[in-house]
């Protein structure tokens, strides 16, 4: 099966993701109330507030779909959403933080931030390789 136009639309949507990032991350909180030239969203505070909603909404509507057409996700990909989702959360909390931030330390013997960065990085690339390893051996396991 292809999935090279989804590929594509995912692309577009990370690219946009990306620049909204770079470009709305520093904001300065004055500009929340310019206004916006939208009726319903008439100011920069409603539209970031709604850039959560419309995902969410859409979200909804895209699984219900699947669900209606007999397009539903398997096992291993209802996980790998899952696992997409905690990374959006994880993309979450590192958006505004700083280069200066990183090797602060929380709390005595806590972790910094970009030691806790660098783990992620780290375990979700070991991650990979152990699925691809285990893919190659092809042996199965009785319990997991």
């Amino acid at each position: 099966m292809s999935r090279d136009q989804m590929n594509a639309y995912l692309d577009r949507f990370d690219a946009i993701q990306r620049e909204m990032l770079d470009e709305f991350t520093d904001l300065p909180r004055e500009e929340l109330r310019y206004a916006a030239d939208n009726v319903r969203w008439n100011t920069v505070r409603r539209v970031l507030l709604r850039l959560g909603d419309h995902v969410r909404e859409h979200t909804t509507q895209l699984v219900a779909a699947r669900e209606d057409i007999g397009a539903n996700p398997t096992m291993p990909q209802r996980m790998l959403a899952r696992a997409c989702a905690d990374y959006g959360a994880f993309v979450g909390a590192v958006v505004g933080l700083e280069d200066e931030a990183l090797d602060q330390v929380p709390e005595p013997g806590e972790w910094t931030p970009r030691e806790i960065i660098e783990h992620m990085i780290t375990i979700q690339a070991w991650y990979l390789d152990l699925i691809r390893v285990a893919r190659q051996q092809k042996e199965v396991v009785d319990k997991d």
